[in-house]
């Protein structure tokens, strides 16, 4: 299991050019706006408040990178698909990713998707581009408290039965999914 003796937020960056010079691996959250990212980003290293968890959808719009020990990098890019994004915003956000792509080697990439949304277009888009860029990726089920265990299992099966990748749940609620993300993590810094 992932134990974070040291978290923190090392920097948050509008620009490539403030792209921290790391040597540690780095795993990318990627989702839409309001799935969770910054929830999970605090269930995995423990922390209730490491990363900000905003009420509105929409709040992280710069990429953050979380020092985790000093093995490894959390990063949390903008969500995608907020609807109230100017439009100079939306190609901010895309120049910014682009950037963060072309300079940066993630080892992973944790995609995390609603239970109750599944995947969407932004989604599929985002895992075309991770097996482009040859990012290992995997999924997770965020809010699945959300949802009957019947349903939230049945949910899980279809997203691996559809993408071919490793699933996981994950709730605010109940932190026993948690150890099985951050066994993937320690995973792929192999």
């Amino acid at each position: 299991m992932l134990k974070a003796s040291e978290a923190k937020l090392i920097l948050s960056a509008a620009d490539p050019k403030q792209f921290p010079e790391t040597t540690q691996p780095e795993f990318l959250m990627v989702g839409k706006s309001n799935v969770g990212k910054s929830s999970l980003i605090n269930a995995i290293t423990n922390r209730k408040r490491l990363a900000y968890v905003g009420q509105r959808p929409g709040k992280t719009r710069l990429i953050n990178f979380f020092h985790i020990n000093d093995d490894l990098l959390l990063v949390d890019v903008p969500g995608y698909g907020y609807a109230n994004r100017s439009h100079q915003e939306q190609l901010d956000y895309a120049t910014l990713m682009d950037a963060y792509f072309e300079l940066r080697h993630p080892r992973a990439m944790l995609l995390v998707i609603d239970i109750r949304r599944g995947m969407g277009e932004d989604d599929w888009m985002m895992l075309d581009f991770a097996q482009a860029k040859n990012i290992e990726a995997a999924i997770v089920l965020s809010k699945a408290d959300k949802l009957s265990r019947n349903k939230m299992m049945s949910m899980k099966m279809k997203t691996e039965r559809d993408t071919g990748l490793e699933v996981f749940l994950f709730s605010t609620l109940n932190a026993h999914h948690t150890p099985e993300i951050q066994k993937f993590i320690l995973r792929s810094m192999d």
